[in-house]
């Protein structure tokens, strides 16, 4: 093997195990979580011509040990055993809520498989395709328009911001948080479209004297966010939209 062949070679090994985030990315090894000081677990998903793995480590109240304190989680997508691709999460903490993957109940598209990743105040939407790709965005509950194009929903952080991702182009289209917009409260569906009000973050409560309602309209023919207003009386006769429900799970364990 000649030094330019050599070269290329370590180069693509190097670049084979970056995560989407571009962090340096751990395979799996069992031999580094010994069952005294880790519950270890994964669930295989069939998919396509792949098998999508979900593997958590978590650890067993040894706090001050060192990372991971609370768990480590990995996605992988599985070919003829080997890894395709992997995202992989070093340290979840807690926060104060669900922390590490969790998978729907009934996956929403036949060409992507949907995880969602839970905790650090730092939710992430991982889409695993049947073209072996996988996609790592920010994320968090969600719901999809009629037509299953786009993925609406708010970023599960400290600061609800809006994600709104388009599936065909495989592309956040609108990134609340880089744009600064305000933080969703609840989604309404009117002749108009769809439409979010502002969430309260002072956590004071609402002034009953006020007539109108703030609300952010999502226009998705060109992508953007206009300012409107409505009476209570007009959002009461709107309709609200739900976000598509999730299973109860165990924090930081792989289960079907």
């Amino acid at each position: 093997m000649t030094y330019r062949s050599a070269f290329v070679m370590l180069m693509f090994v190097f670049m084979s195990v970056q995560i989407a985030s571009g962090q340096q990315s751990k395979r799996f090894d069992p031999k580094s979580y010994p069952a005294k000081s880790f519950q270890v677990s994964r669930h295989d998903y069939p998919f396509g011509n792949f098998i999508i793995r979900i593997i958590h480590a978590k650890r067993r109240y040894e706090f001050s040990a060192p990372p991971p304190t609370y768990c480590r989680a990995w996605l992988e997508v599985r070919q003829g055993g080997s890894v395709m691709r992997q995202v992989y999460f070093d340290d979840i903490e807690p926060v104060g809520y669900y922390f590490g993957i969790f998978v729907p109940k009934h996956q929403p598209f036949e060409d992507y498989f949907v995880a969602l990743k839970e905790g650090d105040y730092d939710g992430r939407l991982l889409l695993a395709g049947k073209d072996g790709s996988l996609t790592n965005i920010p994320g968090g509950s969600f719901f999809l328009t009629p037509d299953k194009r786009y993925l609406i929903g708010a970023h599960d952080s400290d600061y609800a911001s809006l994600f709104v991702f388009d599936v065909s182009n495989r592309q956040l289209v609108i990134d609340g948080e880089k744009k600064r917009l305000p933080a969703v409260g609840d989604w309404y569906l009117d002749r108009v479209g769809y439409f979010f009000t502002e969430d309260n973050e002072t956590g004071q409560a609402p002034d009953p004297n006020q007539k109108t309602v703030p609300i952010d309209r999502l226009d998705l023919k060109h992508l953007k966010i206009t300012k409107a207003a409505k009476t209570k009386a007009q959002l009461e006769s709107d309709r609200k939209i739900d976000y598509l429900p999730w299973p109860k799970s165990h924090d930081c364990t792989s289960e079907p």
